[in-house]
């Protein structure tokens, strides 16, 4: 069969029975032109319009651009609360949207997300030497030994602690506090480094805002040298992360990520208010999160204060 020039008729009916679902061979018999013009013309023509998926996903796209906000709205969360309100409309996968970030065919830039991907690795915990530990007697115990209730996050009151600096040789830092539970972050301002006057401040916050406390978990950080007298005070146990391992406070490190958003690395601490702080911490906790099953820390913490343990 000879190859024909396509005019505008034929194209419309190439169209037409592509969508509907024939084949390029079927199409080519229908029509009467060879089944190598209709891939041609699908894969130069056909593909590059339907790939123009401002048509097809504009209410999708559209909602993607109002709502997307790298500091608290996610793609996560805008992919899931426009298929909960337009769930006939079409969409994709929130991978699809990362695809088309990265291939440059939306307006959100690689440079507006939030934070990239990165491969996770596997990561070996240093064991420490538990022989002269007393764990009846000792308030300060390393993480090895905290219990598995602690690890499972289904009550609340289980805090992860950790410091947030600003510019360098500065004295100002922010604290913040996570529930492992409900993530709540709350967000306090510190205007030096002294492990007792870090030790004081946090613990006559946590009496201030009604924290409920089961256990603390900190780092190794010098701040948080005296932090086993607020505990004792508390009356909890208090447990230290080991060295370089950072990820075992992983919700206080997710926490600290978001509240860089608003704070960058580098920033003078001196200038920060407690209000803005505060009003961070409420839009963080106010934010729907994904390991939530999209519900807010707040939610989480209300349901649970209501019903006892949560399953999340």
């Amino acid at each position: 069969m000879k190859y024909k020039q396509l005019t505008d008729r034929l194209k419309a009916q190439i169209d037409i029975l592509l969508e509907s679902g024939c084949s390029m061979r079927e199409v080519g018999r229908r029509l009467n032109i060879s089944h190598s013009t209709v891939s041609r013309y699908k894969n130069n023509i056909y593909k590059k319009r339907e790939l123009s998926i401002e048509h097809k996903y504009r209410d999708f796209i559209s909602y993607l651009n109002k709502y997307y906000d790298r500091r608290n709205k996610s793609i996560e969360i805008c992919v899931h609360q426009f298929k909960k309100s337009n769930p006939t409309k079409p969409h994709v996968s929130v991978q699809q949207v990362y695809n088309w970030i990265n291939e440059g065919k939306i307006n959100i830039r690689p440079k507006d997300m939030c934070y990239k991907r990165r491969k996770r690795r596997t990561r070996k915990t240093s064991m420490m030497n538990h022989v002269f530990w007393n764990v009846e007697n000792k308030t300060v115990l390393p993480i090895s030994l905290r219990p598995s209730v602690v690890e499972k996050r289904h009550i609340i009151g289980h805090l992860e602690i950790d410091s947030i600096i600003g510019k360098r040789n500065e004295y100002a830092s922010i604290i913040s506090i996570v529930d492992r539970c409900s993530r709540m972050v709350w967000l306090l301002k510190a205007e030096a480094k002294n492990e007792y006057y870090i030790m004081n401040l946090i613990h006559k916050f946590i009496l201030e805002k009604d924290i409920k406390v089961k256990s603390i978990t900190v780092d190794n950080g010098l701040e948080f040298q005296a932090m086993g007298i607020a505990a004792k005070r508390l009356g909890v146990k208090l447990y230290k992360c080991d060295p370089y391992c950072s990820f075992q406070r992983g919700s206080n490190e997710h926490a600290n990520g978001i509240v860089r958003r608003y704070i960058p690395k580098g920033k003078s601490l001196y200038q920060v208010e407690q209000q803005y702080l505060d009003d961070i911490s409420f839009k963080i906790n106010s934010m729907p999160r994904k390991i939530l099953d999209f519900k807010t820390a707040y939610e989480i913490d209300f349901y649970q204060t209501r019903n006892g343990a949560v399953e999340i």
